[in-house]
């Protein structure tokens, strides 16, 4: 056997170590000898060595080391039906788990850990936020409990991804990232369509001039809510209604593929008879395009979404679920048409969300503060030209 030599790697305080040079083919993970700011003392609470996961990094002579970086733990805020998709989506990578559930409901944490395999459970937020190993932080709370928790996950040092809507206020999401930003912390909407295959495969076309310029555009979604006023989805109390439910993936897909400055925006909401809204139109003029949002808690319709330029358009199939796309040329007729294979679309946001922790970033690219922001700013405008009567 060739002899090894210790290579330091210059990476983030998180995942600085110091490894045995092996060559870039080795399929075997690789001992850890030392380590540097604390991460060994970190490696030993995160478990078996076996656990842990091979990456690669350039040392100081920008030559590629294979490194080990430990499985990036999960900590669950509220033990929601949209965790157990989180949860499945998690047990398809390999360097990433959830450890830990905790609701405010003891019994709750309890049923949700053992339906989804999850090692802990806790019946208050702060014991599982204490915990050293937890990496990061998925919140899966009623929209109006996403502002206090992300700031109990930013008060113990924890990067978070939360659901959408990502508060019930601009300024209460103004408030978090400022404070996560002072912190060094990373933080991310849950907006996880536009990772999806279809709309990377829409935004590519986009990208590469394949429709022209974007004038036109629209997204329609709806579906019927029921009757139940208490219900998380109509519950003013809870931060329901139509408009944080789903005219969330309405617009933050539509802004993201015209990706133009928004410069107007019209509003028009239908209320149930106890405040929260269940029917919303917005009329919005970017740029160069006009674009439209409408959704709904009262109609049926497929979802539907269209971009259109003067060289084309293209159509999203199955809407926020990335079910595919279709581009069509000049002559309206088909040109290609991508169908992806079905999977759990959590999958890509998670990646970005633990590629986003390990570099150090404070946010995602591909939803930036500044859209989250946006969408927050919009929903601000609903509410202030569309009150409740009394």
């Amino acid at each position: 056997e060739k002899k090894s030599r210790t290579v330091p790697l210059h990476l983030p305080p998180f995942c600085s170590f110091r490894v045995e040079k092996q060559p870039t083919s080795a399929s075997l993970p690789i001992l850890c000898r030392s380590a540097e700011n604390g991460s060994h003392a970190l490696l030993q609470r995160m478990g078996k060595w076996s656990k842990l996961t091979i990456e690669s990094a350039l040392d100081g002579q920008g030559v590629e080391r294979r490194i080990i970086m430990g499985v990036f733990r999960f900590g669950i805020m509220g033990a929601a039906k949209i965790g157990a998709k989180f949860c499945d989506a998690v047990s398809r990578l390999p360097q990433a788990q959830v450890a830990a559930v905790a609701s405010k409901s003891q019994e709750r944490a309890d049923a949700f850990a053992k339906a989804n395999g999850v090692p802990s459970a806790y019946g208050d937020y702060r014991r599982m936020l204490e915990r050293p190993d937890i990496d990061g932080v998925y919140i899966d709370t009623t929209n109006n409990f996403h502002y206090e928790n992300m700031l109990l996950c930013l008060e113990y040092g924890k990067p978070f991804l939360c659901e959408k809507a990502f508060t019930i206020t601009k300024e209460q999401a103004q408030e978090v990232f400022s404070r996560a930003e002072e912190k060094g912390l990373f933080t991310m909407e849950a907006m996880w369509s536009r990772f999806t295959p279809a709309v990377q495969k829409a935004k590519a076309w986009i990208d590469g001039g394949r429709i022209g310029q974007i004038d036109l555009a629209s997204y329609n979604f709806c579906f019927v809510s029921g009757s139940d006023a208490a219900h998380r989805l109509n519950a003013p109390e809870l931060g329901g209604g139509a408009n944080r439910d789903i005219g969330v993936y309405a617009f933050e897909i539509l802004s993201y593929l015209i990706n133009q400055p928004l410069l107007e925006a019209k509003t028009m909401v239908n209320r149930f008879s106890y405040g929260s809204d269940c029917t919303d139109g917005m009329l919005l003029r970017f740029e160069h395009a006009i674009a439209t949002t409408q959704v709904s808690f009262r109609a049926i319709a497929p979802e539907t979404a269209w971009f259109c330029g003067d060289r084309g358009s293209i159509q999203l199939l199955g809407g926020h679920k990335g079910g595919g796309a279709v581009l069509y040329g000049p002559d309206r007729q088909e040109i290609e048409r991508f169908i992806p294979p079905e999977e759990n679309g959590f999958v890509y946001e998670i990646e970005e969300f633990i590629r986003g922790v390990r570099e150090g970033r404070l946010e995602s690219d591909v939803i930036p503060h500044r859209d989250t922001l946006l969408c927050m700013e919009l929903f601000d405008l609903c509410d202030r030209e569309n009150p409740q009567e009394k």
